[in-house]
């Protein structure tokens, strides 16, 4: 619950401090005075934007500071995963500065408005006039349902399958987008791996090709120069090898003499080898450069085929056409996958559902039982609140497949009188009659709700006399399990306060302050009087107010 809130320079508040009762405070005053400033800034604790213009003194910053007690341990929860502090008192902080920038605290850690909304929504309710119309809303309809029927858990295991449900269905279209976009470029992905895979291609082939081509292409001129190049070597009369021993003979006798002599005569015997390797050579390349004419057209029909496919990839070797074959392999092999990821996606996305149906029966049928529970509660209350004739009636209608919460389309009907017949509740109730219908169904169903605090701002809208008194009643019985802050111009709802908050204003030389006081037991009397008669209110009033406040609710 709310234990007091603060309010610094915030419209036409310079500075007040409101401490709240654990039960019914009700909020009075005359119009124009500040109350709707107070709703205000309690708007802002629960992550409402505002500007510069909300501030009082354009020099200053804004604070709206409000202490929370006893408030449901969801919170914490939803604090430690965020790493928040944690304490037995909860405060929650906007500033604004004169540039029109806020900032939010948590327990004195700054924080963003989508968090403090998610915080600040299981601490308080608020139900203005503007959101009294919440109750328009077939969503807000079945929350009240649920509530009622206790199904927050069977919901949220609910959600979190569902949850899990449409990202696959996300998925599982992303996917077949993207197989249908990409199957012209697998068609032709697929034609260039067969090519490839035809053309048996294998690693260094090309420049082996290359090399026999040379060889069987020019086999009779290089035959030719292997025989004259052993010819000269070793077979002629003087060949340059016996010349070479001849010399190299000589040079032996004057091994010895000079250093330079012993190098000459190394350097001799190195070239010996070396005529015996060209020799060696020579026989090689000789006994390989046969003419085959059949072999020269294999040699250039394959080749033709690798500098075709090297050219249609724009690469220089086989090794990177084989590079590219396995790429194709892969990319097709991902598709292949991909299809497989599809069918088991489809698989697994019939299996959530089955299991969704079964769990949106479950709900239902929670659902359904507490159909004539919240009739019967709801239109005694209504009949309290003079309004006999008027009835509810949940109307239900079975959905084709699992929705967000279920397979259920719910929306609660109304009709004022009897005769009459059961409509949408905002196509026939007036506004009082929405106020009165609200305030039934809140009550019907807060036992079942956490809400620790619940704000009303003029629910009484439209409501004199006895139907006020008794909505009165409805809201101080409320109060026994909730916290609330009722703002009302109704006399015989203020009446039944436990705390009762005066909103004031003072007429300065310069400008207008709002104050707000709390009235003990004659200041009360007085104030439910001038509401009741006007101000000064009279000995009438007077006796009547006292009446109206000592009466005992049940």
């Amino acid at each position: 619950m709310i234990q007091n809130l603060s309010i610094e320079n915030y419209a036409i508040i310079e500075s007040v401090n409101l401490q709240f009762d654990e039960s019914l405070n009700i909020i009075t005053g005359e119009t124009g005075a500040g109350k709707s400033i107070i709703l205000g800034a309690f708007g802002l604790l629960m992550g409402q934007r505002a500007d510069s213009k909300v501030l009082y003194n354009t020099d200053k910053k804004c604070i709206v500071e409000a202490t929370f007690v006893d408030y449901p341990k969801v919170v914490n929860k939803i604090l430690s995963e965020q790493d928040y502090d944690i304490d037995e008192e909860l405060i929650i902080r906007r500033e604004i500065i004169p540039s029109g920038k806020s900032r939010a605290f948590i327990n004195d850690t700054p924080t963003n408005l989508n968090f403090l909304k998610k915080v600040s929504m299981e601490l308080v309710d608020m139900n203005s006039q503007f959101h009294v119309t919440e109750l328009y809303n077939s969503v807000f309809q079945l929350d009240i349902i649920d509530a009622l029927a206790g199904n927050e858990k069977r919901l949220s295991k609910y959600t979190a399958q569902y949850k899990i449900y449409k990202e696959k269905i996300t998925e599982l279209k992303e996917l077949e987008d993207m197989e249908s976009t990409q199957l012209k470029e697998m068609d032709f992905m697929n034609f260039q791996l067969n090519e490839l895979n035809k053309a048996g291609l294998e690693s260094g082939e090309q420049v082996l090709l290359e090399s026999q081509f040379n060889m069987l292409e020019k086999a009779d001129e290089i035959s030719t120069l292997m025989e004259e190049t052993k010819f000269v070597l070793t077979e002629a009369e003087f060949n340059l090898r016996d010349r070479l021993k001849d010399i190299s003979n000589k040079w032996e006798t004057f091994k010895g003499v000079d250093a330079l002599f012993n190098e000459t005569i190394e350097d001799l015997n190195t070239v010996d080898d070396l005529i015996e390797q060209v020799y060696q050579n020579a026989s090689d390349i000789g006994d390989r450069s046969e003419s085959d004419p059949q072999k020269l057209l294999e040699v250039r029909s394959r080749l033709d085929v690798l500098y075709a496919l090297l050219k249609k990839h724009g690469v220089q070797s086989t090794d990177e056409l084989i590079n590219i074959h396995n790429d194709l392999q892969t990319r097709l092999g991902a598709f292949s996958n991909r299809t497989e990821t599809i069918e088991k996606l489809k698989f697994e996305i019939n299996q959530m559902q089955t299991e969704l149906i079964s769990m949106s029966q479950q709900l239902s049928k929670s659902r359904k039982k507490i159909f004539p529970k919240l009739e019967k509660e709801v239109i005694k209350k209504l009949g309290d609140l003079s309004m006999s004739s008027a009835e509810i009636k949940v109307d239900q209608i079975d959905l084709d497949a699992p929705g967000p919460n279920g397979m259920d389309k719910i929306e609660i009907l109304f009709k004022a009188n009897k005769g009459g017949r059961f409509q949408a509740i905002k196509k026939v109730a007036s506004g009082g009659e929405t106020s009165r219908l609200m305030l039934s169904i809140k009550s019907t169903v807060a036992h079942a709700m956490s809400m620790p605090t619940m704000i009303f701002d003029e629910i009484d809208t439209g409501i004199s006399g006895d139907v006020a008194g008794k909505m009165g009643d409805i809201l101080k019985s409320l109060s026994k399990e909730h916290q609330l802050i009722t703002i009302t111009h109704s006399p015989q709802v203020a009446s039944r306060a436990v705390k009762h908050l005066y909103v004031f204003k003072e007429d300065l030389k310069d400008r207008t302050i709002t104050h707000v006081k709390e009235l003990d037991s004659n200041a009360r009397t007085t104030e439910v009087a001038r509401m009741l008669s006007g101000d000064p209110p009279t000995t009438f009033a007077l006796e009547n107010a006292k009446e109206l406040i000592s009466t005992k609710v049940k």
